[in-house]
This record gives C-alpha cells, structure tokens and sequence, in this order.
C-alpha cells in the first residue's frame, strides 16, 4: 500500500477495484471451475480483472487501509503479484476460490465504500502541458 493520505486517487482507485468486482461477476456467471485453463479468452478476462484489482489495491493509500480493515487490500495485491510474477505456475484452484469465495466478500464491503465516495475530480485544463 502507498504512504500517504486519502485523495482523489484513492476514490479512483477504489472505483477500478469495483469495476473488477463487476466485471468478473459477468464473467463468472455460467463459469466452472472445469472451464478455467491457461491460454483460454474467459480464463485470461477472468486473470486480468483479478490483476486490476490487485494492483488497484496495491496504491491505495495507507490511511484507506487503515480506516478499511474490512478489505483485505494485501491478500488482493498479493494474488496480482503471485499472477504476473509467478504466471507459468497459475494454480486455477486459487483463482476459483478467490471468484466463488473472495470476491463476493469484497463486493459486499466495497461496494457501499464506493458508493459514498465524492466524485473524482475532472483532470485540470492545462493536463495538456504536461503529456
């Protein structure tokens, strides 16, 4: 998690976490445990969603994480990290117990967080400058 206090990254971040979360409930619906494999196009959404999620959680700050206890933001960012960096050792069993298992519980206590946030604000005018 990063150093720092709650802003609109936070917000932001917190909104990719939650678009994951909706994302694979999408994906997951009709989905057994049999259809997720290396090198198939739902398996691969189904990784990259749980990666997003991972890395949102990874850059909250650490005021979120304390005032969030409820989310386990290491265990999400942990599972990114054990995907991208140990990827040719994917163990399917952890990815289906994180969708059946983990995920709903993080929808539970994030989606109301998400709810309440203020909205994130617009990118200033002169963002041009800088790109």
């Amino acid at each position: 998690m990063r150093s720092g206090g709650a802003d609109y990254r936070d917000a932001a971040r917190l909104e990719h976490m939650m678009r994951g979360v909706s994302r694979l409930n999408g994906l997951k619906a009709g989905l057994e445990r049999s259809m997720l494999r290396e090198g198939d196009d739902k398996s691969e959404l189904v990784l990259y969603n749980l990666q997003l999620i991972g890395e949102a959680a990874n850059n909250v700050s650490e005021a979120i994480c304390a005032a969030h206890p409820e989310i386990d933001f290491k265990g999400w960012a942990g599972l990114r990290h054990r995907l991208v960096h140990d990827y040719a050792n994917i163990d399917f069993d952890i990815v289906w117990n994180a969708l059946v298992n983990d995920l709903p519980v993080l929808e539970k206590v994030l989606a109301p967080l998400v709810a309440s946030l203020p909205d994130v604000p617009p990118p200033p005018d002169n963002l041009k400058d800088f790109l």
